[in-house]
């Protein structure tokens, strides 16, 4: 399972299964580090629904897009573009994963998922992680993460200044591998289709993307 989360994990993600060890102690933070922290807090929990494409790069070289539809609380699709059959949908209490190179599908608790730091009633991202570092940079606020329950893991949210909003995150894993994942393009606030957020096993047609080819992802979209 961490296998497959690692590779495919829309590393929104403090993913709960691949999260454990860390040692040592929250940074101390200053009152404008704990302004920006708010701010970020605040514009998370005013998301209700949020879609995007995005583009995944792994240290390995492997790039892949896709797209995101998050509905809070609770509610969430990630969906890989061909030729990758790999789709991530939570319902409200079920994170069901199905990976079409085996064919296979489970269905773990919600605090499995990579996005679950997201996905409750309210973000409060010094209860329920340890905020490591807060960076203010020219144009972006970095605040880096690590879980609560330990890890050797940690979480780096990037936020774009003007207009405030999030643009990536890199998820560095225990062994210090990196997954960088970019958002293209997140709309905030429009209605989503509440079938999006009902599983049903892609078929087999979507293996292949139309054309025969897949879509092209520029490297520009990811600097």
């Amino acid at each position: 399972m961490i296998t497959i989360m690692r590779k495919y994990c829309f590393a929104v993600a403090i993913t709960a299964a691949a999260m454990t060890g860390f040692t040592g102690n929250a940074a101390a933070l200053t009152a404008a580090d704990r302004a920006v922290v708010k701010r970020v807090e605040a514009y998370l929990n005013a998301i209700h629904t949020l879609t995007a494409r995005f583009i995944q790069a792994e240290p390995n070289g492997w790039i892949a897009e896709g797209a995101l539809y998050l509905q809070r609380p609770g509610k969430m699709r990630i969906e890989y573009a061909p030729p990758h059959r790999f789709l991530m949908v939570t319902t409200g209490r079920m994170l069901i994963v199905y990976n079409g190179k085996t064919d296979a599908t489970m269905h773990l608790p919600v605090s499995a998922s990579p996005a679950a730091f997201l996905l409750g009633e309210r973000v409060d991202l010094t209860r329920e992680a340890k905020i490591r570092r807060v960076e203010r940079r020219r144009n972006t606020y970095v605040i880096t993460v690590s879980p609560r329950n330990g890890g050797r893991a940690s979480l780096r949210l990037v936020f774009a200044r003007k207009p405030f909003g999030i643009k990536e995150w890199t998820v560095v894993d225990a062994k210090r591998k990196k997954t960088r994942v970019v958002l293209l393009d997140p709309r905030i606030g429009h209605p989503i289709d509440p079938v999006k957020f009902l599983f049903e096993k892609p078929g087999r047609s979507a293996a292949k993307p139309r054309g025969g080819r897949p879509p092209e992802v520029k490297a520009m979209d990811l600097k």
